[in-house]
């Protein structure tokens, strides 16, 4: 799945390339972003007050969750730096460039999602499990729970938008701090504690309930619905589980006892 997100602080600059977005998303402690982070999640925790799917014990829950940001905040400037020197593909080419905007945001998006499914579908490898099973390793899910990413698995997530973005160019500069607010409520959502569900939005949506199948103890390192923001992947690829056809209650968690600071490297 993409990274846990954040809001950051947006200058008004034009930015050239996508690297530049690194650099603006390296901006974790900004009082801006972070306010506007906590703000986005105060509407979660409400909508998850009136509508929940299943008692959680926040007060149980909520600082190992801050806990685990601040990890999130710490690793990502490291992870930037590394991701910084990795070089955008060259493959846009001026007739692609005079499309119009929606028309490319559209074809990255529907691209991004792909390979980001191939992604977390690796995660879920012998190889790439210990990458990932700390983003597992909750058993409470609540909108703050999706935080959890080790140092590679923030690197490994942004290899899918690396490969994509040079689909976008030329790109206004107000893509950026959009992208970021979008990722940033992707994640949230898709972990949210809600009883709200729509069959017919799954048919092409990821929504809290068709992810929670994903996080389900039992599913395990195999994994199902494995989808970032489109199920289409998991349909396609028959690692579709219904949710209809599960019990959502729990547990979720993993089945393995592994040392925290073990789960947050990676290894």
């Amino acid at each position: 799945m993409l990274p846990p997100h954040h809001f950051v602080r947006w200058r008004s600059k034009v930015i050239p390339h996508g690297a530049a977005m690194l650099d603006v998303l390296a901006q974790v402690f900004a009082l801006d972003g972070i306010a506007i982070y906590w703000g986005i999640g105060l509407l979660f925790f409400v909508a998850e007050y009136w509508w929940p799917a299943r008692p959680v014990p926040y007060l149980q829950v909520f600082l190992q969750d801050v806990a685990a940001l601040t990890t999130y905040q710490i690793f990502f400037p490291f992870a930037a730096q590394v991701t910084n020197h990795i070089p955008f593909p060259n493959y846009s080419y001026w007739r692609w460039q005079a499309l119009p905007f929606w028309l490319k945001l559209l074809v990255f998006l529907v691209l991004l999602d792909g390979i980001a499914y191939w992604m977390h579908r690796f995660w879920h490898t012998s190889s790439g499990w210990p990458i990932h099973r700390w983003h597992h390793s909750p058993t409470e899910l609540y909108w703050l729970a999706g935080i959890r990413a080790s140092f590679p698995q923030i690197i490994l997530a942004t290899i899918p938008y690396l490969l994509t973005f040079p689909l976008l160019k030329p790109v206004p500069a107000l893509f950026f701090p959009l992208y970021s607010y979008m990722l940033v409520l992707t994640n949230n959502w898709m972990h949210m504690n809600v009883t709200w569900q729509s069959r017919r939005l799954e048919w092409l949506f990821v929504t809290p309930r068709y992810h929670r199948v994903h996080h389900l103890k039992r599913m395990g390192q195999a994994g199902a619905n494995f989808g970032v923001w489109f199920t289409v992947w998991d349909r396609l690829f028959g690692t579709y589980v219904d949710p209809e056809q599960v019990d959502l209650t729990g547990p979720y968690g993993i089945a393995e006892t592994v040392h925290p600071i073990r789960m947050a490297v990676g290894v």
